[in-house]
């Protein structure tokens, strides 16, 4: 009988296999090297063997490869028979597909720790990557060209369109593509008071938005318009009525968010939406946190114009969307090319655009499992701090997000906890990702009646579909013994005031 070199390789490396301890894996670059093939090659035929079930991986950072059972028991002819024809032919999209698929499933985050900041950015979808993959390797090309290549390019851009206005309920012209929330708040809150500045100057907003929504309003402010800037409750949310008094007949817009990014606390936005609609007033909403978490039909919430990210909801970072109705005026964003229907110049990034289609859509698909699950994790994570003795005051414990656990240590520099939670493997942030590198307040706490002392005091804890239960327990536990040692020197937690909303 006659082997191919595939064969061969995929033969000897079965044996090389066979002689380790059963304590014992090897990785693909060391096994290329015993056998003296290129290490990419034999990744492939690892893969076929793995995925007939010959081969399994350990994960990891010290992973590779083993022999399974029927690996042991197999005889030649049933190896060879799967090699045949499993690789030599495809493209070389497969392949980089492949490799990525087999690196994907050798990484967990228990090596390397429990990654708790999922309302900062969300891992990639796997199944997201595999289908965007195509369009960093083949199918390349500027979606603006238009040859061949630009149009395969702008039918994928098309495509993404049509998922994500389909799950707003809007129609797919009504969809812009932007580099992210920053981006899409900018071009929303900036554009209309550009476009009806003769109309008005006066905007309504909350004091608990995302700076990116904040800060624009400020640089409208430096220009003459005038901003109302509603207070919320201690939970985090806005009376309505405030709002209804708020507004005056120079009023042109009003941007409540959907769920706040560092409590979770959600928003009344249908009611929000059915008062600006009323009044005849522009609405907008930067559903960036609130993404495949809420139910965003624009004509459900009455919202005339709504902001998202994608690396909120598993898709890659640098991608973002507009809404906007079609018949609110808006001025161009960016000047430059004719990108998004002469609205926003630059070059459109096609990979991120096509994972925020995919990921959207499958975001929606799996809610209802998939919150349930992280709501779960999140109680779990709560409920074990309290077993453990931590007294923790919960913020916005009823209205919101699953995923959400933010939580005041009396007596604990938040700072310095989440420091010594890194340290331990425990990945979880103070503030929001966009402002929780600097030693400023957070506004949001400050906002929703917590003193100076109390909001540094606080961590947020946010858990996402790719933790687990262990984690969360796992999780529970490094902060019970952090917290547990940060107040034996604090002098804080001895006079501590609160007294209530503890987990």
């Amino acid at each position: 009988m006659k082997f191919t070199k595939r064969q061969i390789i995929a033969l000897n490396a079965m044996h090389i296999l066979s002689e380790l301890h059963s304590d014992r894996v090897m990785g693909v670059k060391e096994a290329a090297e015993k056998l003296q093939v290129n290490a990419r090659y034999l990744e492939q035929l690892l893969f076929v063997l793995r995925k007939n079930g010959f081969v399994a991986t350990k994960r990891g950072v010290e992973g590779g490869y083993f022999l399974t059972k029927k690996g042991r028991d197999s005889n030649a002819d049933e190896i060879l028979s799967v090699l045949d024809t499993a690789v030599g032919g495809g493209g070389f999209s497969d392949k980089v597909v492949r490799r990525m698929e087999d690196a994907a499933s050798s990484v967990r985050f228990e090596g390397e720790g429990i990654y708790l900041d999922n309302a900062a950015t969300t891992r990639v979808d796997e199944e997201v990557l595999r289908k965007t993959l195509p369009y960093l390797t083949d199918i390349y090309a500027n979606a603006s060209s238009v040859h061949g290549a630009g149009r395969r390019a702008m039918k994928a851009v098309d495509d993404a369109r049509d998922r994500i206005a389909a799950q707003l309920n809007v129609k797919p012209w009504e969809i812009y593509f932007t580099s992210g929330g920053s981006e899409s708040d900018n071009w929303a809150l900036k554009g209309v008071a550009e476009a009806l500045e003769g109309k008005g100057r006066h905007i309504i907003t909350t004091c608990v938005e995302h700076p990116a929504v904040l800060e624009s309003c400020r640089a409208l402010q430096r220009r003459g318009f005038e901003v109302t800037y509603l207070p919320v409750g201690s939970d985090g949310i806005i009376e309505l009525d405030a709002l209804k008094e708020a507004i005056r007949e120079d009023t042109v817009l009003i941007s409540v968010m959907a769920a706040n990014n560092e409590t979770g606390a959600i928003m009344p936005i249908g009611e929000v939406g059915a008062i600006a609609r009323e009044r005849g007033i522009y609405f907008h909403t930067d559903a960036v946190q609130a993404a495949g978490h809420l139910d965003l039909d624009a004509q459900a919430i009455n919202c005339d114009l709504l902001s998202l990210s994608g690396h909120k909801f598993y898709a890659l970072k640098g991608a973002g969307v507009l809404f906007k109705r079609n018949n609110v005026k808006c001025a161009r964003y960016a000047d430059g090319g004719e990108q998004e229907r002469g609205k926003r110049a630059g070059t459109l990034n096609v990979p991120g655009i096509v994972a925020m289609g995919y990921a959207l859509e499958k975001a929606y698909a799996e809610r209802e499992k998939r919150d349930g699950e992280i709501e779960k994790m999140r109680d779990m994570f709560e409920k074990r701090l309290k077993e453990k003795g931590v007294r923790a005051m919960a913020l916005s414990r009823e209205e919101r997000l699953p995923s959400h656990s933010c939580l005041t240590f009396e007596g604990v520099d938040g700072h310095l906890l989440a420091a010594r939670l890194d340290e331990r493997g425990v990945y979880a942030s103070v503030g929001s990702a966009c402002s929780s590198g600097s030693a400023v307040t957070s506004h949001v706490l400050l906002a929703m009646g917590l003193s100076k002392e109390q909001a540094r005091a606080t961590v947020r804890f946010s858990f996402g579909k790719y933790n687990s239960p262990e984690q969360a327990l796992r999780a529970a536990d490094i902060v019970a013994e952090e917290v547990a040692a940060l107040r034996s020197t604090s002098d804080l937690f001895a006079r501590s005031a609160a007294k209530d909303r503890y987990v």
